[in-house]
């Protein structure tokens, strides 16, 4: 892993700012907790190549879809192989970031959707939320264990602008600095070289936290959230 002159700093250690379109995704998080769904299992997803979904996707997007998942299957069976952690986690953070950026409203005609990693694959597309996620999936379906990932809504700041963005928190040990997976960002930084973003909530397979001064806040499981459990929903419905 690259060295960084920077001192170790938690990405949860800046305050966070309340955004619009997080409060939407949290919106479903209540005291009653939601019932449990029966957890993913993330093995044989995007790194199999099957014949039946690649025609339901080039059936969809085209006949580029299907040789675009199976590239893309390539690629991360490729990365997989890397025996160093860290370089492996970079080289799937730039093979996920190969794919163009495009906004939800043009490329799926929704203010706010949250594509498959298969969908990602086979459109070779997506906006933020849709490149932390595939990269989520990849890593996981790698063997990674939850507790070093975590899905991070940020406020970047860029160009005088504060923006709504997502982002993928790599944890190489339990409590140490995060490094940061951005589309935006290309290079494979640790959290303490990126003062542009501010976290505002973070998820994964387990939990989800609120980032506020001083520590986390756990707010319960992710099943709470409406959208990870429909993106979930039309998961288990590719792979039927």
């Amino acid at each position: 892993m690259p060295a960084t002159s920077h001192p170790p700093r938690l990405l949860s250690r800046r305050l966070p700012c309340v955004r619009r379109w997080v409060a939407r995704a949290l919106v479903a998080i209540t005291a009653v907790a939601a019932a449990q769904a029966t957890a993913f299992t993330y093995e044989g997803y995007l790194l199999a190549v099957r014949a039946e979904l690649q025609q339901r996707m080039d059936a969809r997007f085209g006949s580029k879809a299907g040789p675009r998942m199976a590239e893309l299957a390539e690629s991360l069976n490729t990365a997989g192989h890397i025996a160093e952690e860290a370089l492996r986690v970079e080289r799937i953070n730039q093979i996920a970031n190969r794919a163009r950026y495009v906004t939800d409203p043009v490329l799926w005609k929704s203010e706010d959707y949250w594509a498959t990693p298969v969908e990602f694959a086979a459109v070779a597309a997506g906006d933020c939320e849709d490149y932390a996620l595939t990269k989520y999936f990849a890593l996981r379906e790698l063997g990674m264990p939850a507790d070093k990932l975590r899905i991070t809504y940020v406020r970047l700041l860029r160009e005088g602008r504060l923006e709504n963005h997502m982002v993928l928190a790599y944890y190489p040990e339990p409590g140490a600095e995060p490094w940061v997976m951005d589309n935006l960002e290309k290079r494979f930084m640790p959290a303490a070289e990126r003062p542009d973003l501010t976290p505002v909530y973070s998820f994964n397979d387990d939990r989800v936290w609120k980032v506020q001064g001083g520590g986390d806040r756990e707010l319960g499981s992710p099943q709470q959230l409406r959208k990870w459990r429909e993106l979930l929903d039309r998961v288990r419905a590719e792979v039927k």
